[in-house]
């Protein structure tokens, strides 16, 4: 019965250390995959503020070719007025919608 035992008590602590090298294996598995989770956030992060900036310079670009496109009708109506008076030649311009074209490679 002290052979049992004794076996038995060896066996539960032999055991004891397999499960213990399996819980160390396995928190390095959990800080591994949990540092890598850390990297994609951060990854994420840096994305979306370049999208933010890239987001604010395209708002900015089409404010600047609104404002273009109606200083260009402005003139073009100041143009049309003031040179058909007194028998000169009227010169007419014609202005175009410009069509933004945004490449993610670009900006």
């Amino acid at each position: 019965a002290l052979v049992s035992t004794q076996s038995t008590g060896k066996e539960k602590e032999f055991n004891a250390e397999e499960d213990m090298k399996t819980v160390q294996r396995l928190q390095g598995q959990i800080d591994f995959q949990n540092n890598k989770m850390k990297a994609l956030r951060r990854n994420i992060d840096d994305g979306e503020a370049q999208i933010a900036v890239m987001q604010n310079k395209l708002r900015k670009a089409i404010g600047d070719v609104e404002e273009a496109e109606e200083r260009a009708a402005m003139l073009e109506t100041q143009l049309v007025r003031g040179g058909s008076g007194g028998g000169s030649r009227v010169t007419k311009i014609t202005t175009r919608r410009v069509a933004i074209d945004v490449k993610k490679d670009e900006m």
